[in-house]
């Protein structure tokens, strides 16, 4: 071979840097964002009910950069934004799904978590139907949409989730979340979104006296989670709390079969699913209980 040959037809001494790939470039995307997660993502450290207000105008083009910075370069065509906090804007190429609002009928507040998860499964079983899209995007963490991603992904979509950093450690979150990793896994690409990737996102307004509101509800699930943590280690063997005791000092992951005994008798009590931040309260409320001295255990079961 003459030395002074490439085989891409360029010359050893004009062979170019390193250089960083160009994003792959994809098809027309559709974005299904629940608002209270993407919220959460922005604040971490805000409780269930009180997430922040998002302003939506730029989201397009917030998404569009995450996107391409992630490898992936596409077109969004348009956002569904699910939401029980309408804002009353009026934003291109974005539409609202409005949920958990009062019922025309009745005036009843639906549960908002559960009408999210409805809404956003029949969406996107309609648009994987349609082949309209190459790309969904999604940002929820309603496990129960593991099924409907799995079928637009046998459709030929693929699908990408919006996830927090936790997911980098897959390990630990397979252990505390089992059905948060589960979703995580079933999805094409995840999109690690860090809060600060947000922060252009934060403001906005909300509904007159919707603040209270929200209050009101986040210390109620706090207290009904308590109480639910707190009945359950109360009706445990001394041997089975010595036992968990030992094990949350060798991992702060919880037991599975703990873990799955607690989200199974919260959920009961709350008629629904938890969200991603009550999970992570109940079992932030169970290391607190175990950590306590063993004399408020006694005081505990003879309540």
């Amino acid at each position: 071979m003459n030395p002074r040959s490439h085989p891409f037809g360029l010359s050893p001494r004009s062979s170019p840097g390193p250089r960083r790939p160009r994003p792959a470039r994809v098809g027309q995307c559709v974005a299904l964002l629940d608002d209270r997660f993407v919220a959460w993502l922005s604040q971490r450290d805000c409780e269930p009910g009180s997430e922040p207000v998002l302003q939506r105008r730029g989201l397009g083009r917030l998404l569009g950069r995450l996107l391409f910075d992630a490898g992936i370069d596409t077109s969004i065509k348009r956002i569904y934004w699910y939401t029980d906090r309408p804002d009353g804007m009026l934003c291109d190429e974005q539409i609202v799904r409005s949920i958990g609002l009062p019922s025309a009928e009745t005036g009843d507040h639906e549960p908002s978590v559960l009408e999210a998860w409805g809404s956003i499964e029949r969406d996107l079983q309609a648009l994987s139907q349609a082949q309209a899209f190459d790309l969904i995007l999604i940002a929820s963490d309603d496990e129960r949409l593991t099924a409907a991603i799995n079928e637009a992904q046998l459709r030929g979509v693929s699908v990408c989730l919006l996830a927090d950093d936790s997911v980098n450690d897959y390990a630990t979150l397979c252990v505390e979340e089992p059905e948060w990793a589960a979703l995580l896994a079933q999805a094409d690409r995840r999109l690690v979104v860090r809060p600060t990737d947000l922060i252009d996102l934060r403001g906005g307004s909300v509904r007159v006296g919707a603040d209270d509101a929200l209050a009101e509800g986040q210390s109620a699930e706090q207290s009904l989670i308590e109480e639910v943590v707190r009945a359950w280690w109360a009706d445990q063997s001394d041997d089975a709390r010595d036992d968990l005791r030992a094990a949350l000092q060798v991992s702060p992951g919880i037991p599975q079969d703990v873990d799955r005994a607690l989200l199974l008798q919260t959920r009961e009590r709350f008629v629904r699913p938890l969200s991603f931040n009550e999970k992570k309260i109940m079992r932030e409320c169970l290391r607190d209980v175990v950590a306590e001295p063993a004399d408020l255990d006694a005081e505990v079961g003879a309540l």
